[in-house]
């Protein structure tokens, strides 16, 4: 039997064992930690050598936990966010902080009000707080809070799955707009909808990052009787990049930093609905930091 302490398992390791454990795909785990998928795979292969244990089945195009990989991901999700949190207590009081509040974002979206707002007053009435802030693609973004990463996220409305075991505050809305190329023969005119694009490829996000953008061209099928042709990207920070390389279109809101890019055009469209914008965190983080936080936002509006 393999004693505990001559396991020596890393947190690069760790963390591509929980990044494959929620994706259930090599490949999609390695586009959100940003490596390659063959790393990834030696690094997980490692660490199951190590322990001797196997904790994925292999298949041809996917993989899924087995029995014993379920009960460590779940363990391993707990340990990583109370090192985390552990970390950061000890790091605020050797630098003399009276504690840590960390927020995520998502990929791409600029710090607009109501969050300049929120953050601007914050400072002012907790100076000694040192608040971290952190961009994430979506479904990192949900990892993120789950595992205590972040105590607290800007996100959308539409990315809420689990309301169990988040709560959140509507803080605002975004106008939701279609962005094209400017070089799209279409970019100087007005008045237009959706169905002008019925010839353009959407591009869009698997059903783990959202599966409300996932689900897009469903929704446009159904209003606009016609389904866009689609593609896949894998996270929010790709499809970004995608929509400057001219691969697709796509809608985002109006406070995303690709508003600021010349080779864009933002064009409103009748069938897309703002964005409720909302500040998220989960129910049973103790961090008394994210109440004083989120009551900014109450003061913002009143």
């Amino acid at each position: 039997m393999r004693e505990l302490w001559g396991i020596s398992m890393n947190f690069s390791q760790i963390k591509c064992f929980l990044a494959a454990a929620e994706c259930l795909s090599f490949t999609r785990a390695a586009d959100r930690l940003y490596l390659s998928q063959p790393v990834l795979s030696r690094q997980i292969a490692a660490m199951e050598d190590e322990l001797g244990i196997e904790l994925f089945v292999r298949e041809k195009k996917a993989v899924k936990l087995t029995h014993a990989g379920k009960v460590f991901a779940e363990g391993l999700s707990k340990l990583t966010g109370e090192y985390q949190s552990l970390v950061e207590k000890a790091t605020a009081i050797h630098k003399g902080f009276a504690g840590n509040l960390n927020i995520g974002m998502v990929e791409g979206q600029l710090i607009c009000p109501p969050y300049s707002q929120a953050l601007g007053s914050f400072h002012d009435e907790y100076p000694n707080v040192r608040v971290n802030l952190s961009r994430h693609t979506m479904g990192g973004m949900q990892h993120a809070i789950r595992t205590g990463e972040i105590d607290v996220a800007f996100n959308a409305l539409f990315s809420l799955t689990d309301e169990d075991e988040l709560d959140y505050l509507a803080v605002g809305r975004a106008q939701t707009m279609l962005v094209i190329p400017k070089s799209h023969p279409l970019a100087d005119r007005e008045g237009l909808s959706l169905t002008d694009f019925k010839d353009d490829t959407f591009l869009t996000l698997p059903e783990t990052e959202s599966p409300f953008i996932a689900r897009f061209s469903e929704r446009v099928a159904k209003h606009d009787f016609f389904k866009p042709k689609t593609l896949e990207a894998p996270n929010i920070g790709a499809l970004a990049l995608w929509l400057e390389a001219g691969y697709g279109i796509f809608p985002l809101n109006e406070n995303h930093a690709l508003r600021n890019n010349p080779n864009l055009v933002f064009k409103v469209m009748p069938e897309l609905e703002d964005s409720i914008e909302i500040v998220l965190w989960k129910k049973d983080n103790t961090n008394p930091m994210i109440r004083s936080f989120v009551k900014q936002f109450n003061t913002i509006s009143s």
